[in-house]
């Protein structure tokens, strides 16, 4: 078993009993896991609790973590030196403006073969194809073809929780794989004029962003930690020994 077979199985195994939800998940099993970031939207109380997890692994040597107002990312560096990046979304929050509602995407999750928690199809459906589009890029291939291997059952309902959401004149889900510029124009304007997106509370987020950033700067912007057989070393670049938590 390779080191992030084992590092991803001992994971995913604990922390079973937190709140979250793996986003744009599309292998069937931990082998077939070759993602180079791993997304998951993650109660802003169990954040901590996972980074304990991450934190007391057997499997890592390193960890550099950064810090920001919606989204903590993690660079992993494995035993064997192999690099695995994780993601954990609190807020679906983008340039200020927020595009999904975390809690219904947490409220909807769903227990997948291998016992991970994942996002409900049409939330899943939705973040995969929202953000590719909003970064103005089509959906990658692999995730188009994840997609396209669910019955006609599921594909109907995420069908409708996509024109219910955004009036798109669709005739099936294989037009949003692409991007489409008229697509982009009708998202944007939709999620805009919702009440979260008030122009205040854009204000508000983005103000986070630049406390975040000056903070980050003054703390040498990456919390770094190294483990070594008798604890935590020294790691490059810090002035001394750190823990994470």
């Amino acid at each position: 078993m390779s080191e992030r077979v084992s590092f991803l199985t001992h994971f995913f195994s604990k922390i079973a009993n937190l709140n979250y939800a793996a986003l744009g998940f599309t292998a069937s099993s931990i082998e077939e896991c070759n993602d180079e970031t791993i997304q998951m939207v993650v109660a802003k109380n169990d954040i901590r609790k996972i980074l304990n997890v991450i934190e007391l692994s057997p499997y890592l040597r390193r960890i550099s973590y950064h810090e920001k107002p919606f989204i903590s990312t993690l660079r992993l560096t494995l035993s064997n030196g192999h690099h695995l990046n994780i993601h954990l979304i609190n807020r679906f929050v983008r340039k200020g403006v927020c595009y999904i509602n975390e809690n219904e995407v947490l409220k909807t999750s769903i227990l997948n073969s291998l016992n991970i928690k994942v996002a409900e199809p049409s939330y899943n459906f939705e973040y995969v194809w929202l953000i590719h589009c909003l970064n103005q890029r089509g959906v990658p291939e692999n995730q188009s073809q994840f997609f396209a291997q669910y019955d006609r059952e599921t594909r109907s309902k995420i069908f409708a929780h996509i024109r219910g959401r955004y009036f798109l004149e669709l005739n099936t889900l294989d037009e949003l794989f692409p991007f489409h510029r008229k697509f982009y124009k009708k998202i944007t304007e939709k999620i805009l004029r919702r009440k979260e997106n008030k122009w205040f509370r854009q204000w508000m987020r983005k103000s986070l962003y630049v406390f975040y950033a000056a903070a980050n700067t003054v703390r040498n912007n990456k919390l770094k930690v190294q483990f070594q057989p008798k604890g935590y070393a020294k790691a490059l670049g810090t002035e001394e020994p750190i823990r994470l938590l």
